[in-house]
């Protein structure tokens, strides 16, 4: 089978794939069966040499519901209040038993029908057919009444009874039987056609399921229509039922023809508005299956970026819409011309209502031009970071480093900045600060650091990583680690690795990180008090200041440090152990605040002289701190018993 054969029924096919469109085609075969089991009533019972009159002008006579004649409108009364007079003198008649006399008679110059000497209708022209007379349209009207009612009455005899309701159970069964015939049937080609689109190279893969859809599609619509004709076929058996059958369509096309509004001097039915709903639906299917195609078939061939095709299909689209619209519109009956100044006005309200949605629209085709966004970038927008998944008309869908997808309106993109880490090349550097303590040697540092850099499989050595000495912080020496990556998707990921690694190699070369300190000065005074609290808050006894001579200087000599330094390390000194800061290890250590405290309620000093014993313990290298700060620090400052005091005694 040739392409251009299965063309048309790739479109067939992809049209059939929904479900609406199965849905939609099964709603019109199912209108299309009432309305030929049932037709609207101004043509029913018509002979063909009757002429074509609206139904706006006649009304149909009717006994059980079976139209005898119509008859028309005159100079003093409508044709529908005519019809409704005959038809409640009929219906009050047609329940007697005994049959009615139908006469013709002429009244005032005028030909009419009487019913058991009681006046039914008044023949005029416009009631005529042509070529006949008053006299002889009476006589038709008065044979085909004298029919209906000798029918009615054998309708609503009991032999006739008995054998509608045989009947009509055995057209019920049937039905029944049908339509099982019908589902099994649908069933079993359905699944022969399966068997056989499976050996067929050709008709095989895409087009399976559409022609099966197809074939079921088929098979429901037949048992709608089998079940429509069997409704039909039942209420016309007996006369209350095809009496109720009657009125309901009659109302229901009484409801759906009559006017609801009237626009440029028509009045509109709620029919006009279906039709209207219906080839609207069927323009939007086909011409969707016509984008489809055009895109398929012609834009994927091009070397023209996917974003563009997307904008090319959109204004291809709407164009046919467009022209389809107006087309059905002017076939409707509608001016459209008419329109332009109610559209104008619909416009500027519209506009204001919808000016952020217009403003989005405009910035996605400026995106789309200007193609600095694209599908597959890694952005950062406002406090938004992610890989950007799909580029639309209105908005634009980022999928985030938390696999959280964000819908952000294209407007965004052009009114603050966006940081495209994709943009033209995706190699991009990173900033990693790192601070160290202040005894470091800052060539050590630049090593190390570019060391560590170099080790990472993801760090580019071209260009090369760099090492920058920022400067000197409050208690640290800050260096900045600058390195190259191609991935920035990963750069969270990246730092992280590289700072556990300069962590360990820093922790390796005993070179520490500073935490922030600060000094604190109290008057003498205050440091009074808070050695009498300090020393009662540790259970020592507090000093009598009465007996107590304060000493500003410490005439002290080495055997009397080395006492101290003893007491320390003895029981009841000091509290020695291992201590961790930012998960650091510092084994072996005290705190200055701590042995400050001590020494007050121990030695009787105050604390600035406990101070001038820490420094000069720390000057005498007995004691040391371990971030080898030069000053001895009343804080929360580690420090360590030095090996130099046992060799001292030695």
């Amino acid at each position: 089978m040739s392409y251009s054969a299965l063309l048309p029924m790739s479109i067939f096919s992809r049209i059939f794939q929904r479900k609406a469109t199965q849905h939609l085609l099964l709603s019109i075969v199912a209108c299309c069966c009432i309305f030929w089991s049932h037709p609207p009533t101004p043509s029913y019972a018509q002979t063909p040499a009757t002429p074509v009159i609206s139904f706006r002008q006649r009304a149909p006579v009717a006994i059980d519901g079976r139209v005898l004649f119509f008859v028309s409108d005159t100079a003093n009364r409508r044709a529908t209040e005519r019809a409704q007079e005959i038809n409640a003198i009929l219906a009050r008649l047609v329940e007697t038993p005994a049959p009615p006399q139908v006469e013709i008679a002429q009244e005032n110059q005028l030909t009419t029908l009487r019913i058991n000497n009681r006046h039914l209708v008044t023949v005029t022209s416009e009631d005529l057919r042509e070529g006949l007379t008053t006299t002889e349209q009476a006589r038709m009207w008065q044979q085909q009444v004298i029919d209906a009612f000798q029918l009615a009455q054998t309708e609503r005899s009991p032999l006739y009874m008995r054998q509608a309701s045989i009947a009509s159970a055995i057209v019920l069964a049937g039905a029944i039987a049908g339509h099982l015939f019908l589902q099994v049937s649908g069933q079993f080609l359905a699944a022969k056609l399966g068997e056989w689109l499976t050996r067929n190279p050709v008709l095989g893969g895409e087009w399976d399921d559409p022609l099966k859809r197809f074939v079921r599609l088929g098979f429901s619509g037949l048992q709608v229509g089998l079940w429509l004709a069997v409704g039909y076929f039942l209420t016309d058996l007996f006369p209350w039922t095809r009496r109720w059958r009657y009125e309901l369509f009659n109302l229901f096309f009484a409801s759906l023809t009559a006017p609801v509004f009237t626009l440029d001097q028509r009045g509109y039915s709620i029919l006009d508005i279906l039709l209207l709903i219906v080839f609207g639906v069927l323009l939007w299917l086909g011409v969707r299956s016509v984008t489809k195609l055009f895109q398929s078939r012609l834009l994927n061939h091009s070397h023209i970026d996917r974003r563009m095709q997307d904008v090319l299909a959109i204004a291809f689209q709407s164009i046919l819409m467009f022209v389809g619209l107006t087309i059905i519109l002017q076939m409707w009956g509608l001016n459209v011309s008419s329109l332009a100044i109610i559209a104008s006005v619909l416009g500027v309200g519209i506009g204001f209502g919808l000016q952020n949605i217009a403003n989005n629209l405009m910035s996605g085709l400026i995106i789309t031009l200007e193609r600095n966004i694209q599908v597959g970038d890694f952005v950062e927008v406002s406090n938004l970071m992610g890989t950007v998944e799909y580029v639309g008309a209105r908005s634009t869908r980022i999928l985030t480093l938390d696999q959280v997808t964000i819908i952000v309106p294209n407007s965004r993109f052009l009114e603050s900045e966006v940081i495209n880490w994709s943009h033209s090349s995706p190699v991009c550097r990173l900033h990693l600060p790192v601070g160290v303590a202040y005894r470091s040697d800052p060539s050590q540092v630049r090593s190390l650091l570019l060391e560590v850099a170099k080790g990472h499989p993801d760090v580019l050595m071209n260009p090369p990583p760099q090492v920058f000495f920022r400067g000197f912080g409050e208690s640290a020496l800050n260096f900045d680690l600058l390195i190259w990556t191609r991935e920035p998707r990963k750069q969270f990921f990246l730092k992280s690795e590289l700072y556990f690694r300069v962590e360990k190699v820093l922790r390796q070369h005993h070179i520490t990180v500073p935490f922030p300190q600060r000094d604190l000065h109290l008057s003498p005074q205050l440091e009074e008090m808070f050695s009498d609290l300090l020393a009662r808050s540790n259970g020592y006894p507090s000093p009598d200041r009465r007996t107590r001579t304060p000493r500003e200087s410490l005439p002290l000599n080495d055997r009397q440090l080395r006492e101290i330094v003893a007491q320390m390390q003895g029981e009841g000194g000091v509290e020695v152990k291992d201590r961790t800061h930012r998960q650091n290890l510092y084994p072996a250590c005290f705190i200055g605040a701590e042995a400050v405290d001590w020494w007050i309620a121990t030695q009787q000093l105050t604390r600035s002289q406990a101070l001038q014993l820490g420094q000069l313990l720390c000057d005498r290298a007995w004691i040391e701190s371990v971030s080898d700060e030069g000053a001895f620090e009343d804080g929360y400052q580690f420090y360590r018993f030095s090996p130099a005091i046992h060799q001292g005694e030695g």
